[in-house]
């Protein structure tokens, strides 16, 4: 900027010197000249007032070129000596998320065995076949085939247990399924002493994986247990963890499953088992 100035200024400097110092007999707008060859002539349009008029007019446009340019170096040279504008930081935000978990599907139990029929009471009768030779086969009597049924064989029925036989034996203990924990309850399950606490503990467990320290890996681990009835923790699992690093995922995992039991969740003024969400942020100091 100061260099274009230094020219513009130089340049006005070479053009006004010029004008001064060639106001000789040969130059149209001399004065000597223009009262000798306008003598005795109408002055008041034409060539003389134009020659006449062209010294001021130059003076007129030199000066409001100079002044033009005085004040565009200074604005430059204030514009320049501003002060820097201070650009704040914007706070961080430290909200933590809490994802509700959509509710499991249930499985549908297979349909019960389809019990077969009862045994019944059969005696044989076939067909009288004509032989040469003497048979043994004892012919069913009448009263004989209306109390039971016809059949290619005889057999015995059970008249008390019309289904198959039961095997005995000892019967197996029954299992106790779990009671399937709550997503929306009255009182979310805490840790013993609160946030504070739990970021604390989280905070001397949590061992920050080498390889991620090398490489500058951050980020957040989303985990998602189950505490049970009595505050135990189980089923821990990642709902999203730290991008490329699978070594602070299993951190996570690790400093959760150490827990010391929490206070379960209420729901109806019982106290249920619930999920939970944690996120644990891996950050370099």
């Amino acid at each position: 900027m100061t260099a274009i100035i230094s020219i513009i200024a130089l340049v006005l400097f070479v053009t006004l010197y010029d004008h001064f110092s060639a106001r000789t007999w040969q130059q149209v707008t001399s004065s000597n000249r223009n009262e000798l060859v306008f003598a005795h002539r109408n002055r008041a349009y034409g060539a003389y007032a134009i020659r006449s008029n062209y010294e001021k007019r130059m003076v007129i446009i030199m000066g409001g070129l100079f002044l033009l340019i005085g004040l565009i170096y200074t604005s430059w040279v204030i514009y320049k000596n501003l002060p820097e504008p201070k650009i704040i930081a914007k706070p961080v935000d430290q909200t933590q998320i809490s994802m509700v978990t959509p509710p499991e599907e249930k499985v549908i139990p297979p349909p019960p065995e389809e019990t077969p029929p009862p045994m019944e009471e059969t005696v044989a009768f076939m067909p009288p076949i004509v032989t040469d030779t003497p048979t043994d086969d004892v012919i069913p009597l009448q009263d004989d085939l209306d109390k039971t049924k016809a059949s290619d064989k005889t057999q015995d029925g059970d008249p008390d247990n019309f289904g198959p036989p039961v095997e005995t034996g000892d019967t197996p203990p029954t299992e106790t399924k779990a009671p399937e924990p709550e997503t929306f309850v009255d009182e979310e399950a805490e840790f013993d002493g609160g946030y504070p606490k739990m970021m604390e503990f989280i905070k001397k467990n949590l061992d920050y994986p080498e390889t991620a320290i090398a490489n500058n890996i951050q980020g957040k681990c989303f985990l998602r247990f189950v505490v049970s009835v009595e505050g135990v923790i189980s089923q821990v699992q990642v709902q999203k963890g730290v991008p490329d690093c699978e070594e602070c995922d299993k951190a996570a995992i690790k400093a959760i499953k150490a827990m010391p039991r929490w206070k379960p969740a209420k729901l109806n003024g019982r106290s249920v088992a619930s999920y939970c969400l944690i996120p644990i942020n891996f950050q370099l100091q």
